[in-house]
């Protein structure tokens, strides 16, 4: 009756559902090992190479002790539209806390002229709390289309 229970594990860690979808381009995934009392915090890029084919998936991931990283990360938020204008949406104080309450999180308010301008570059890339970014072809015309939407001249 021994020799049958490994398999019997092996079959069950075979069958078992997946809890969440695959992660995509851009998720950002965070998972808390109990006994180690550690968090893992993951972020996947799925980057194309210049002609549109997919290169090697990237992911980044960040380890701290507990359920809560005590050091917040920068809080800022910048975008540069073309290479030209730099718009900086960042906290009004060099280390100004995020979000009352929350390390991790930092709300700002965009003027609608900027989300113009932002759907009609034609490169915008950036940086969001300490971490660089540029928005693909794909994530500027969701921009366009969500102005178009809230917007009544779009």
């Amino acid at each position: 009756m021994a020799s049958l229970l490994p398999g019997a594990v092996l079959l069950a860690a075979l069958g078992a559902a997946q809890l969440l979808p695959p992660a995509g381009d851009g998720d950002i995934r965070t998972v808390h090992y109990e006994r180690q009392n550690v968090t893992d915090i993951f972020l996947l890029l799925e980057p194309r190479t210049l002609k549109g084919e997919r290169a090697p998936i990237v992911t980044f991931t960040g380890r701290f002790p507990g359920r809560r990283h005590t050091l917040a990360p920068r809080a800022e938020l910048w975008f540069e539209l073309d290479g030209r204008e730099v718009v900086n949406l960042s906290a009004p104080l060099p280390n100004a806390p995020l979000l009352e309450g929350t390390p991790d999180y930092w709300s700002g308010r965009v003027p609608i002229d900027l989300l113009r301008r932002m759907a009609r570059a034609q490169r915008i890339n950036g940086s969001s709390l300490g971490f660089p970014f540029e928005l693909s072809a794909s994530q500027r015309q969701a921009i366009r289309a969500w102005l178009e939407r809230i917007t009544p001249q779009g």
